[in-house]
């Protein structure tokens, strides 16, 4: 009976020990702020799109002439085509005093340019921020079930050696039937708890969580910047122009990074908080990639509205 005991002493030791490491994830899942900018943006209305531009280049054909769709477009999204078209109407006028207003105006309009810039680098580390965050969380996670599996299969060996040795030992016939069975179970319980995926979850606190506006397709966003949002949202920068590209990394997410996946774990992944497996991790990770690639993407609309801009300098 007392080897018996010792074996059960052993397992729950051992079985104790996997849930210390735990204690490790909880800095870097829970902090409310762990890829967000330090302080709050504040953005010039001034600058903010115009919601009917169309109407405004009909009426007036001199951007029109001078620069595509796509780039007026992009100018709109910047929230510089009113500078442009003042930088135009000063450039027609032939006065040495220009000179000045000119060169301020040019100065603003590349300014502008340069913010819509940062804007997108902003937004894709945050992005990268949060789907690295994931992935070292999902890695640890894994690298825990590994251990678990590692220590169970050890014990369950350990388990099954002892009780042999103890069942040679005992001379009586009860005693050593009883050690025989008894062994023999922890061993296969150990054995089955060791071939069963962990269930371990941690949770994550993401407060700014840059894919909720993605999936609820909101109209306006409280966490991206005006430029970047405008791109995101307005179907005239997607190709075939059918559908926005916030709408079509929805529609990827759900074709594929949420197939399968039940709604309670699909509206975890919107939310400011949620308990997550290392798949779930991995998922998250996967859907904030594909959206920073999308971001990032945007640099090639400016880099054509940058590369026409300069022509007219």
């Amino acid at each position: 009976m007392r080897s018996t005991a010792t074996i059960l002493l052993l397992a729950s030791l051992l079985l104790t020990s996997c849930q210390s490491l735990k204690s490790n994830l909880t800095a870097m899942s829970q902090q409310k702020k762990y890829c967000e900018p330090a302080f709050r943006f504040d953005y010039d209305s001034t600058y903010l799109p115009i919601p009917d531009f169309q109407s405004v280049i009909q009426k007036d054909t001199s951007l029109a002439n001078r620069f595509s769709s796509h780039d007026l477009l992009v100018a709109n999204a910047a929230g510089i085509l009113p500078s442009l078209h003042e930088f135009i109407i000063l450039k027609t006028v032939n006065r040495e005093s220009n000179d000045r207003e000119l060169s301020a105006k040019r100065q603003q309009i590349n300014d502008r340019i340069s913010l819509a810039s940062m804007q997108i680098s902003s937004i894709a580390a945050e992005l990268d921020c949060e789907a690295e965050r994931a992935n070292r969380l999902a890695n640890y996670l894994q690298q825990m079930d590994s251990k678990r599996i590692q220590q169970l299969t050890v014990l369950s060996v350990v388990v099954g050696a002892l009780t042999t040795v103890a069942t040679a030992f005992i001379q009586s016939d009860t005693p050593s039937k009883t050690v025989s069975i008894g062994g023999g179970a922890i061993s296969a319980f150990l054995a089955g708890k060791a071939a069963f995926a962990s269930k371990r979850t941690i949770h994550l606190v993401d407060q700014r969580n840059l894919l909720t506006d993605i999936w609820n397709q909101h109209q306006r966003s409280t966490v991206y910047p005006p430029f970047v949002w405008y791109m995101l949202t307005d179907k005239s920068f997607s190709y075939g122009g059918q559908h926005s590209i916030s709408f079509n990394t929805r529609q990827r997410w759900v074709d594929y990074s949420l197939d399968g996946t039940s709604a309670q774990e699909v509206q975890m992944y919107f939310a400011a908080e949620g308990d997550y497996r290392a798949d779930n991790l991995s998922t998250r990770a996967e859907m904030l990639n594909q959206l920073q690639s999308e971001v990032r993407l945007i640099v090639q609309d400016l880099q054509s509205l940058l590369l026409n801009v300069s022509k007219q300098f």
